[in-house]
């Protein structure tokens, strides 16, 4: 795996990993932080996720994948293939998510994203960096709903 082909970063969180697993898989809570994209999946391994845009009542599917593990508010891994991508559905065209949370002594919840390999795949590196910083944004957002998340479970 080239080094520049795959997506690490690291996020602690103020908040418990259920808030954090509840952010990450209710559809109402994904859509505050995903630019509107709901994640619609019963994220059980195997079971299909469909990332939906929803506008002026129409809907858009943006990205599209299958559960590959799911242990609640602990990991959730998941292949995903961007619509707008221009590639073909088929197995090459997929990568992986893997999201870990681990509970910290302090309180907060440290996230583990890995998003990869875009090794193979056309303007691979490019395509990464791209990835990468979307989900600068996407985890930014999502460190600010499970915070939110969290102060309206212990109100």
């Amino acid at each position: 795996m080239k080094k520049d082909t795959i997506i690490r970063r690291t996020l602690l969180i103020d908040a418990s990993t259920a808030a954090i697993w509840a952010t990450l898989t209710d559809p109402m809570l994904t859509k505050l932080y995903l630019e509107g994209w709901q994640g619609r999946s019963t994220w059980q391994p195997g079971a299909p996720i469909l990332w939906v845009e929803s506008l002026d009542g129409e809907e858009t599917l943006r990205a599209k994948g299958v559960v590959m593990a799911s242990i609640p508010e602990r990991r959730l891994r998941y292949t995903r293939l961007a619509m707008d991508g221009k590639l073909p559905d088929e197995p090459a065209s997929y990568t992986t998510v893997d999201l870990v949370m681990d509970e910290e002594k302090d309180g907060r919840t440290r996230l583990e994203l890995w998003h990869g390999d875009f090794a193979g795949l056309p303007q691979d590196v490019r395509r990464a960096r791209a990835a990468g910083r979307v989900w600068v944004e996407a985890l930014v957002g999502l460190k600010r709903v499970a915070e939110e998340q969290q102060a309206m479970r212990a109100a």
